[in-house]
């Protein structure tokens, strides 16, 4: 009788853990069935215009299948590809736009004006819903910014779901293309279009050469203004959301390059979420952080004079992807090291460590006290020495130092783009 009562505990348990787990009725993995490869299936082929040395085609593709008031309805999507006129092989790049944005055309033309070949398309649940009446599915029963943050009646009643399972399907579109070279393949976006970048290659990496997340990041739960959505759910549906819709969730899976051009002071993604997202890859990573910017990058190689004619959201990306995907050019700077010292003044010595082909110029150290939230906190930046052996200094004056603070470097170089350290936080 004892052992007979011991299994129907254990059954009852296995079950109990299978109703937190999939009793939405998801599989194991949300998007597992998804990754297949395969390109999604055109269902509608809008034409083909030939302009100033660029073809571009417009598509809408079929997503997946949802249930309206017990009818089965077909979600579709509409993209773009934009290629260079003149025949041959060449690179591809995902570019996906930020929120209440959608599919960036004139984005793609510039990239295929460089000899890329891009996919745009629209990205439910991050697009406004008013702005992409080609794009047809359940997201359009919400306006711009609802139903993000929800996980019943199942996890694909987020919108975030259709935004990710959209990308997903815009890369297997862009991997499709007879002319694009298979293993010279990047993504970049902007905002939630850097989630759904970070999203992307996590889900799909073995499809992706190098990626660029202008402000995005995963890890929410660890520093951003969407704490506030994840504070309001019950911790049973907090934990799902993070489980299967964070994109932290699945940078574990990354071991391509992969570089976040943050905003120290960012009103939506908060440099610890930066950091955890980085720190969590297993490839060759590399950042900056703008002190005193909130969505803007007012650096050398960002928004900082970037020229109209730059197809990326900063000037630097474009440097990035010729380096990654043409081999064209050197790679970019990176601080390796970065530590302090208390001198017996009270002062605090900071020393960092670049590896760079080029010439280091502006090198600098941000520091900013620890007493406010992070969008709210004001960064000075002091001048560094070059000790000429890789290695520069900064003196952080006593006033400075007093009590904790943060602080990390920059440096830029003359092409031009920029790079930071990690951010330290000293006692």
């Amino acid at each position: 009788m004892k052992i007979k009562f011991s299994l129907w505990i254990l059954l009852i348990q296995v079950l109990i853990g299978y109703s937190q787990t999939n009793g939405l009725g998801q599989p194991s993995d949300l998007f597992g069935q998804y990754l297949t490869m395969e390109p999604p299936e055109i269902i509608k082929d809008l034409g083909e215009e030939n302009e100033n040395g660029v073809k571009l085609r417009k598509v809408i593709f079929h997503s997946y299948f949802y249930n309206d008031k017990g009818k089965k309805k077909n979600a579709e999507i509409f993209a773009a590809i934009a290629r260079p006129a003149k025949e041959g092989k060449y690179p591809g790049l995902l570019a996906l736009h930020g929120g209440a944005g959608y599919a960036e055309i004139s984005r793609a033309k510039k990239w295929a004006a460089l000899g890329y070949i891009v996919v745009v398309l629209d990205e439910p649940g991050v697009a406004d819903p008013d702005k992409i009446p080609l794009s047809r599915g359940p997201w359009e029963n919400y306006k711009y910014g609802e139903n993000r943050f929800v996980v019943r009646p199942d996890l694909k009643s987020s919108t975030l779901f259709s935004a990710v399972l959209a990308s997903v399907q815009g890369l297997y579109l862009l991997n499709s293309q007879s002319d694009v070279i298979k293993n010279k393949i990047g993504i970049t976006g902007v905002s939630w279009g850097g989630y759904l970048t970070t999203f992307i290659s996590g889900l799909a990496n073995s499809t992706i050469t190098a990626s660029f997340s202008v402000f995005g990041s995963g890890f929410y739960d660890e520093g951003s203004t969407f704490l506030k959505n994840l504070d309001s759910m019950s911790s049973e549906d907090r934990s799902l959301w993070l489980q299967y819709l964070d994109a932290g969730r699945v940078t574990k899976n990354i071991k391509t390059p992969f570089f976040i051009a943050a905003a120290a002071n960012d009103n939506w993604f908060y440099p610890p979420a930066v950091s955890q997202t980085l720190t969590s890859m297993k490839g060759n990573t590399n950042h900056l952080f703008a002190p005193n910017n909130s969505h803007k990058i007012e650096l050398p190689g960002g928004t900082q004079g970037k020229k109209s004619g730059e197809p990326g959201w900063l000037s630097m990306e474009r440097v990035y992807f010729d380096y990654y995907l043409k081999g064209i050019g050197k790679p970019l700077p990176k601080i390796t090291k970065i530590k302090t010292t208390k001198l017996k003044n009270g002062k605090i010595k900071v020393r960092f460590k670049v590896n760079s082909i080029l010439p280091v110029e502006k090198p600098t150290v941000s520091v900013s006290q620890d007493s406010n939230v992070w969008p709210k906190k004001v960064w000075d930046s002091v001048d560094a020495d070059n000790l000429n052996n890789g290695w520069f200094e900064v003196i952080i004056p006593r006033e400075e130092a007093r009590g904790a603070f943060f602080c990390f470097a920059s440096i830029s170089d003359s092409r031009p783009v920029t790079v930071s350290s990690k951010i330290l936080r000293i006692n």
